[in-house]
């Protein structure tokens, strides 16, 4: 392979069973800039992305569920995932998450149905813009009740999505931004603390009111002409956002479904491992000492005795006997 292959290439070569695609590489580009430049953790990265992907991970979210599910339809009405059309300023995603949406009934929501539709629609925004770029959250949860998240945080759904995001996927969520929690029962803000916990440090923000989110993005900022009507942008309303999202994933089941199959399917190759260099001194130290060392009574002085010696013609070789070895003086 030519040394100008780029990182994705590279490590599909040495770690994946069979070809990858041209998309595969694109994908596997963005892991080094995802990880700071750091192609040693990119690689782990890349690596846990297709194990969680494949036939021993995230199989409940990515295997188990497909656009025209029952419970996933019924999740584009419980709850809105919008991921907006342009970036911000500073190159950065957003998507907006109306927890729950405002057409929901005062039921529990489903988490594995939610969770495992927003990775089907990071996949599909992954396919159409396959660039680097950090990911802003923004969950409203004005219209959160205690029974909507009843049982909600229960299993590993969230658990295992939260690591995901910040361990696996090509793209790391670098900020979420819950808004509108004045307005939250006791109880429902503690449910909501107990299952973000995990993000808790660093990323999450939590914010009283639903103040403009420009704000909340300090430096950066987002186009009005990108944002929903109920933010005060000009790009729609949320729920109609939410409904292209819903027959996007429709139109694009069949491709879904290939991918899951296809990362189902594929086959990682043993990592080679290299030993540490003190484990290599250590070895050696070990391996000097197994041999037989010459004795005290067959030191140097030793030597000037005739019967330790074998007296040969001249310019042969005097043999020193010690055990069963002859060691050539």
């Amino acid at each position: 392979m030519s040394p100008a292959a780029s990182f994705g290439e590279r490590w599909a070569r040495d770690n994946l069973d069979r070809e990858a695609s041209p998309e595969e590489i694109q994908t596997l580009d963005l892991f080094p800039v995802t990880c700071g430049g750091d192609l040693a953790e990119a690689a782990k990265r890349a690596r846990r992305y297709y194990t969680a992907r494949g036939a021993s991970g995230l199989t409940e979210l990515w295997h188990r569920s497909h656009p025209d599910d029952e419970d996933i339809l019924s999740s584009c009405q419980d709850a809105y995932i919008v991921p907006l059309r342009v970036r911000s300023v500073g190159g950065r995603r957003v998507t907006l998450v109306r927890l729950p949406a405002p057409t929901a009934l005062d039921r529990p929501l489903c988490a594995h149905a939610l969770l495992s539709r927003w990775l089907m629609i990071l996949d599909l925004r992954l396919r159409e813009d396959p660039t680097p770029g950090e990911e802003v959250v923004f969950i409203d949860v004005c219209d959160l009740q205690p029974s909507h998240l009843k049982n909600h945080f229960r299993g590993t759904y969230w658990k295992d999505f939260v690591w995901c995001m910040k361990s696996v996927y090509p793209i790391r969520f670098s900020e979420v931004h819950i808004i509108n929690t004045q307005r939250l029962k006791t109880m429902s803000l503690l449910l909501l603390h107990i299952g973000l916990y995990p993000w808790r440090r660093k990323i999450v923000h939590i914010h009283a009111n639903g103040e403009q989110i420009n704000n909340a993005m300090a430096v950066d900022h987002f186009p009005i002409e990108g944002l929903p009507y109920e933010y005060g942008g000009k790009a729609g309303a949320m729920k109609d956002l939410n409904d292209e999202w819903t027959k996007k994933l429709l139109l694009n089941s069949k491709w879904l479904a290939m991918e899951n199959q296809k990362f189902y399917e594929t086959e990682l190759k043993p990592q080679i491992k290299r030993a540490r260099r003190k484990s290599a001194v250590r070895n050696i130290c070990n391996t000097n000492a197994s041999y037989d060392m010459l004795t005290r009574t067959h030191s140097c002085r030793s030597l000037y005795k005739k019967e330790d010696m074998e007296e040969g013609t001249h310019g042969a070789y005097r043999t020193l006997k010690v055990t069963d070895r002859h060691f050539h003086v």
